[in-house]
């Protein structure tokens, strides 16, 4: 079976597989790293980086956990991983997922960009204001997560109108990726949120602003 190449940003995806974004410890350099060298997109999460190497980069311990936000998210831990990801995958395109609901999200995209991530996706609530920290990094690309048209709606316009740019791709995700979507208990049960439903209204919306690819 062959795959179309996914075009997102400058950035040619081989194989249209986008790995997901698993917090402490799963999505990091062995499995980032790997899938992007086979040639889908791998993606280091940037939650819990304070734990790399048996907590090395953690700064200070209590009770043998990081702590507070500081040491949990380590920014020397970060760039362990992806100088360590970067190691496997070579110049292949690599990826950041960063949550946007985190403590000091603006901090953490702008590491990413200082530390060679090629790519930021970013979900967990709208994030509006993605493209104010990666001012002075053009070639980063950025790929908003949405369950619904109208967040890539208001995502784009708001873009559009405060920097003059629109997501290099979007991502769809339905109630069941386990991620932070905003869906109540109840709307997981009904028709209209299942992912297939999701998918249609989106590529639609996508296609108002000029093709955005959507995953």
């Amino acid at each position: 079976m062959s795959f179309n190449s996914l075009k997102i940003g400058k950035y040619t995806i081989e194989k249209p597989i986008v790995q997901g974004g698993m917090g402490v410890g799963i999505s990091w350099d062995q499995l980032a790293g790997n899938v992007s060298k086979e040639g889908g997109l791998g993606v280091i999460s940037s939650v819990g980086t304070g734990y790399f190497m048996d907590k090395e980069f953690a700064g200070k311990l209590v009770a043998n956990r990081p702590l507070s936000e500081d040491n949990f998210y380590s920014r020397d831990g970060f760039e362990a991983i992806i100088k360590s990801a970067r190691s496997i995958a070579g110049d292949k395109p690599l990826a950041a997922n960063i949550l946007y609901a985190i403590s000091g999200y603006g901090n953490v995209v702008r590491n990413a960009c200082e530390l060679g991530i090629d790519i930021i996706i970013t979900g967990a609530g709208l994030p509006t204001n993605m493209p104010e920290f990666t001012e002075g990094y053009p070639d980063v690309a950025l790929v908003p997560i949405v369950s619904s048209a109208k967040a890539l709606k208001i995502i784009c316009k708001r873009w559009k109108k405060r920097y003059d740019r629109l997501p290099d791709a979007v991502i769809v995700e339905g109630p069941k990726s386990g991620g932070h979507q905003g869906f109540t208990y109840e709307q997981c049960k009904l028709e209209e949120y299942r992912l297939e439903n999701l998918v249609a209204p989106v590529v639609a919306e996508a296609a108002l602003w000029g093709d955005i690819p959507v995953i």
